[in-house]
């Protein structure tokens, strides 16, 4: 019963500490500045003492790497929160949530979350939205039957027909 319990133990200590490009297709490591999974790496860096900050992609597969830099929210410190690959309008995309600790006198304000979209292929930025991940519904607002519009969440992606540079963006319901 001791050994059964010792190789339990071993085999656990032995499964976390697998190699990124040990992951599965559907295993995501999180850090405090970056994001990886089997083929790709996302990682947050501050750009200066202001609030920029820099998005660096990187393609495992292909080599693809891409810098963004961005304004943050009140910090140039942010730290990755939700990641997600989808598909959505017709587009595979990378969806980020970022979070930056928030400098305010009032204790419930503690982060700002900013979702970030970008295209899968090449890594072009799409758009990006004030709130998580969880807080956008997930396809295209004419993919919804009228009757369920009030249940969805506060954050929807409206197709851009026509357009290969910009194919969505989010918005919020009644800002349309």
């Amino acid at each position: 019963m001791r050994s059964q319990l010792v190789m339990a133990f071993v085999g656990g200590v032995y499964a976390a500490s697998l190699s990124a490009q040990e992951l599965s297709h559907f295993q995501t490591l999180f850090d405090e500045d970056s994001v990886e999974t089997r083929t790709l790496m996302i990682r947050l860096d501050p750009v200066n003492d202001d609030v920029r900050f820099a998005v660096t992609l990187r393609d495992k597969e292909t080599g693809l790497v891409i810098r963004h830099e961005f304004d943050g929210q009140g910090t140039n410190d942010p730290s990755p929160l939700l990641f997600e690959e989808s598909y959505l309008c017709g587009t595979p995309v990378i969806l980020l949530t970022v979070q930056y600790p928030w400098r305010h006198a009032l204790p419930e304000f503690v982060r700002v979350l900013d979702t970030f979209a970008l295209r899968r292929s090449d890594f072009a930025f799409i758009d990006v939205a004030f709130g998580p991940l969880t807080d956008i519904a997930l396809a295209e607002d004419s993919a919804y039957d009228p009757a369920d519009l009030e249940m969805l969440p506060p954050i929807r992606v409206h197709c851009l027909t026509g357009q290969v540079e910009k194919p969505f963006e989010f918005f919020r319901e009644g800002n349309k």
